[in-house]
Order: C-alpha cells, then structure tokens, then sequence
C-alpha cells in the first residue's frame, strides 16, 4: 500500500513538473512575440523592466493589465494610474486575444528568468557599431553541367579532328616519299621519333603542320577560357552573396533581434501577410525611440543614430512632441538582397505556410551588426532547399490527399518538389 502511494506521489510529481516546464515554454514563445518589442527582463525599455514583477504585483491584478491595462486605469486603479503616468501616459497595447492561461504561462516564464543570474550588462550604442560583415567564403558548386559537357563535348571532337589531321599529313608524306624517291634523304627528320627529335626539329614540325598548331592552340584556349568564363558567370555575375552596403542608420539586429528578442514580424509586418517582407517605416521605430534615448551611453545627448530618426520624422526630442516646421523625409534604406525580375518570391508563402524560419534565408540574423547576404540566392540553391524542405502535410488539410496518399506508400512525409516545387512556372511567370 505505500509503495502504491509513493508511486502515485512520483508519478504527480512528474506530471505537474511537465506541465511547469510547457507552461514556462509557451510563455517564452508568447512574451518574445508580444513583449519584447517594449520590455526585457533585466532592463528599463520601453516599460519597465520585468524581473521579480509575479512579486510586486498579484496573478489577478497582472491578468486584468495585461489583456487591457487602459480599462483599468479609467477604473482608477492606483497603482495602475501611478504606472501610467511614471512612463509619460504611454499607452500599453492591450491583448484581450490572450487567454488567463496564457498571462499566467508568460507570468511562468518572466518568474523562471528572473530567478537566472543577471548577465553582466556591456554599453552598447542604440544603433549598433558601424562595422563591415565578413561575407561567407563558400560558394555554391555548378547547379547546371549542360554547359560544362558541351564544352567537353567540343574539346573531344577537336581533338579528334587534330589527330586526323596529323594521320593525313603522314600519309601525304609517305606517298610524296614514294613519289619523289630523291627527296628522301631531305626528309629523313620525318623519320625520327618524337621523343628523339631536338627543340629545334620540333618547331620544325609544328612550323610544318600549321593548321594542326593551330587548333591545338585554340583548342587549349578554348577549353581553358570557357571554364573559367562559366565558373565566373556562374559565381560571379548577379550573385551578391556576402554583400554588406553601409546604411543611412547603423541599425544593429545583434543589438535589436538578439539582444532585445525583437520579433522580426514587428518591424518588417508584411513578411507573413505580402509577397515583400516590407520596410518598417520611421513611425514603427517612434514607437519605442520616441522614448528610448540611449542618452546613458553618450552624457546625456540622444544617441547620434538615434538624432537620424528624430531628424528624419521632424521628432524634437527636447519637447517630446513632434515639430511641425520640420520637413519630414524619408530614411533611404539601401536594398541587400535583390532577385532578378523574372523570378517570383512570395515571403507570406514561406513564412506562415511554409513555416520557414528568417535565418534559412538570412542567416543568422540576431547576431549582425551589420546585415550582409548569406546565402547565394541562386536557383540551384532555392532547388536544392525545395528538394530538402519538408511539408508538414499531417497538419495542413489542403494536403490532406497527399497525406493519404503518402501513409499508403509508408511514408510520413513529402519534400516541397513532391507538391510541385520543382516547377518551372512556380517561381518564374
């Protein structure tokens, strides 16, 4: 009987150890897509820093702010009035699409990060360190070997016709031979081997077979130019890859995407929605920068890259209010990755149905300084991912035949060029 209870006791232990570690899990993915674009753990953000906050504030009272914290300070809420004017009557995005569940599960998360050591904090200039990104060497191999056998093709058949060439020479200089016995002697060079004859007869032969010279000389060129000439068409021209250009802002991802866990879908809102992952335009950067100065790290003026942004939206940061004498202007983002325009990409088909995370195509993302082109972007590259990449066909019911299909073969999966991603009108019109 206790053995029963001592199991009975392991085995709850275990289940509510498991459901802890989901719920600190869920948190994590629920804070960094709705959190992190104004608050972090350890710091002051936009918002307040986060640590110990399940101390200074109950379960109840975090719920009913976070799902719509401007509901509670018409109520007259104290403590949520006192926060709302501490942080300049910033206004808090509400998020009644979230459950109690999913409160308490981000509340989970922020309680297992606050009791982590704090990391030793290193100043860090808002818009990143200008720098230049070192490109990765590797290059992809030929993605097309038509043109590589045709040029093989053409050097043998060369070849061929060289050593013709040379047999009919020697035929014609055994019958002239025969022909003109006397000239015999004057011709004895003809009958000495190759391997015999000095430098100096050689040239003497290669001056008597003139056109055979001659191929073999174009031959060589040939070969040897047109090899390089498609190893450098096929690497070189149109490809980008490790391109970093230096931007009007020193915008840092390391600083943005890593060290703050900035969702990528916040700045660039059309990745998930649109063919173009889109811009952030300069108000999107208002939203935290009309607030954060970085001013710590430069004796209290607002950080110089930061100055860009408040120029260019005609901010005065001095007010806090934006100048209606200023002309605002566009911030000119130079373009990094570029396709040519008879190839079709569409971003929403590959993040949100796809489900392809930023970095297959980027990089590591989180961690550039300055962003630099990763991947080559060609078409064999864009093939070989489709003949990789797996469809999550068991979860998608337009797939649901092909799912059908697939467990009556045993198999559990398909690749994207087994729903027709190797098509050529699916990438070019």
């Amino acid at each position: 009987m206790r053995l029963f209870k001592l199991t009975s006791l392991l085995l709850l232990l275990s289940f509510t150890t498991h459901f802890a570690i989901a719920d600190v899990a869920e948190g994590e993915k629920l804070f960094t897509a709705n959190c992190t674009s104004c608050h972090a753990i350890n710091e002051k953000v936009v918002g307040p820093a986060l640590k110990d906050v399940h101390k200074r504030r109950d379960a109840a009272w975090l719920t009913k702010w976070i799902r719509n914290s401007q509901a509670m300070i018409k109520a007259g809420d104290a403590t949520a009035v006192a926060l709302y004017k501490e942080y300049n009557e910033s206004v808090m995005t509400s998020f009644e699409n979230l459950s109690e569940a999913q409160v308490n599960s981000i509340v989970e998360y922020i309680k297992a990060e606050s009791e982590k050591p704090a990391a030793v904090a290193t100043a860090s200039v808002a818009g990143g360190d200008a720098g230049t990104a070192t490109a990765v060497a590797q290059q992809d191999g030929f993605y097309n070997s038509t043109t590589f056998w045709g040029l093989t093709v053409i050097a043998i058949i060369l070849f061929v016709i060289a050593l013709i060439l040379i047999n009919i020479r020697k035929v014609v200089d055994q019958l002239y031979l025969q022909k003109f016995p006397e000239a015999a002697k004057e011709e004895e060079v003809q009958t000495i081997s190759w391997k015999d004859r000095p430098d100096s007869f050689r040239f003497k032969l290669f001056k008597k077979h003139p056109v055979v010279g001659t191929i073999v000389v174009i031959l060589a060129f040939t070969v040897v130019a047109g090899l390089y000439g498609f190893d450098y068409g096929n690497k070189k021209v149109g490809v980008q890859q490790g391109y970093a250009p230096a931007q009007p802002i020193n915008y840092s991802h390391e600083l943005h995407a890593g060290k703050y866990k900035i969702n990528c879908l916040y700045c660039h809102t059309g990745a998930d929605k649109s063919k173009q992952a889109t811009i952030p335009s300069a108000s999107t950067c208002m939203n935290c920068h009309m607030h954060v100065t970085a001013s710590k790290n430069y004796d209290g003026q607002v950080s110089p890259e930061i100055q860009k942004i408040y120029d260019a939206v005609g901010w005065d940061a001095t007010k806090k209010a934006y100048d209606p004498t200023k002309t605002q202007k566009p911030i000119k983002w130079v373009r990094i990755h570029n396709l040519p325009d008879l190839a079709y990409f569409n971003h929403a088909q590959h993040v949100k149905v796809g489900k392809v995370e930023c970095q297959a195509c980027h990089g590591p993302i989180e961690t550039m300084k300055v962003v630099a082109q990763q991947s080559s972007l060609q078409m064999g590259w864009c093939i070989n991912c489709h003949r990789e990449a797996k469809v999550d066909v068991a979860n998608n019911d337009y797939y649901e035949k092909l799912h059908a299909d697939l467990k009556a073969q045993g198999k559990s999966y398909a690749t994207v060029a087994n729903v027709g991603g190797l098509e050529c009108g699916k990438c070019h019109y």
